[in-house]
């Protein structure tokens, strides 16, 4: 009898990526006249209607002047 050598191919197995992040159910927004329910992903006190308005700040690579 001849003995079979099994073979595997591939990588190793990854882990799950890790959970989102949840903020507290049955939030409403903290504008006095409004009754949004904010979502548990929705890190923020206010919907998005009400939402302050914040400096937009770009990030990322910067291209260099021969590319631009």
């Amino acid at each position: 009898m001849r003995e079979e050598t099994l073979e595997f191919r591939g990588g190793p197995a990854r882990g799950l990526p890790r959970r989102n992040r949840t903020y507290g159910a049955g939030r409403t927004c903290a504008d006095p006249l409004c009754e949004t329910r904010l979502s548990i992903y929705n890190r923020s006190n206010h919907c998005w209607q009400h939402e302050p308005v914040r400096a937009f700040i770009p990030r990322g690579k910067r291209r260099r002047r021969e590319a631009a």
